[in-house]
């Protein structure tokens, strides 16, 4: 598998989207390939990012909620 490839599949990788003989060929790559295990780690990054500041987010708003009754 090439970079480029890889690259367009991390999304659904982390997803557990493809096929088990895709994902065997990415982890093959990632095994070898620094850069893109980096594409990983920023991808693995992003959406841990994203999705905690979005129950960050939610749990102040229903906290305020229930403080203001």
């Amino acid at each position: 598998m090439s970079c480029r490839d890889t690259i367009h599949l991390i999304c659904w990788y982390l997803e557990g989207r493809l096929s088990s003989s895709v994902e065997t060929e990415i982890r093959r790559h990632l095994e070898t390939c620094s850069d893109c295990r980096l594409v990983l780690e920023a991808a693995v990054n992003t959406l841990d990012r994203y999705f905690n500041a979005n129950r960050s987010e939610a749990a102040a708003d229903t906290f305020g909620r229930l403080t203001s009754c």
